[in-house]
């Protein structure tokens, strides 16, 4: 596990000591000890913005962001603020969009045992992100996905998942319904699976998921 000082992740992010300590605080970021953070976690944290510092989206709005990318109706939001965000969107490119829909859902990263991954995706909704979209290889001994806000703790204790940033579980904690994400899983756009992907700390996965969200943007453009 790669270390790295308070002070240090301050600097690779560009911020203060005081805002790592609440990102600590808040789960963003993991603490090893008084005075390390953990790397990878720094890395992950800086993939979710793309290096820009952008206000994120109200969860609703970041799944009806979504949503209207797969040309689907996110009748969740009214008319108007529909109406608004399709033209915040057409204006965007795939790192902005990134950045302002990571609230989608709280991400957390886990070590599974290989055996319970196999079950433990029975009780997600997969994005699709791990099954070799955008050109990439299927990657069978990693699972990514959404699970209800509620349900994550449950989960973890069922599956004895161990917290991990660089763990071969990464489990995705939304308040949207999960009938409604697996349907904007299945889309054929895949945007959902863009979007995690381009949020990835691995370059190839960041990079194809970067060309999926720009496809889907340039679609609603017109």
């Amino acid at each position: 596990m790669a270390l790295m000082t308070t002070q240090q992740a301050a600097d690779r992010i560009g911020v203060s000591l005081r805002h790592v300590q609440r990102l600590v605080a808040g789960g963003d970021l993991v603490a090893i000890g008084l005075d390390r953070i953990d790397a990878e976690s720094v890395a992950q944290w800086m993939a979710q913005r793309g290096g820009r510092r952008l206000r994120a989206w109200e969860e609703p709005t970041a799944w009806a962001a979504v949503a209207l990318l797969e040309g689907e109706p996110a009748p969740w939001l009214g008319q108007a603020q529909r109406s608004r965000l399709r033209s915040a969107l057409a204006g965007t490119d795939a790192v902005e969009l990134v950045s302002r829909s990571r609230n989608r859902a709280e991400i957390h990263h886990f070590h599974a045992h290989p055996r319970a991954l196999g079950h433990l995706a029975r009780d997600v909704v997969e994005s699709g992100a791990m099954r070799g979209v955008g050109g990439l290889t299927e990657a069978t001994d990693r699972l990514d996905g959404y699970v209800a806000r509620s349900e994550l703790r449950q989960l973890a204790q069922r599956y004895r998942l161990g917290s991990d940033p660089a763990g071969n579980a990464t489990l995705r904690a939304t308040g949207m319904a999960p009938d409604v994400i697996a349907e904007l899983a299945e889309g054929r756009r895949h945007v959902l699976a863009g979007l995690d992907l381009a949020g990835s700390t691995d370059a190839r996965e960041r990079a194809a998921g970067r060309r999926i969200v720009d496809r889907a943007l340039g679609v609603l453009r017109g």
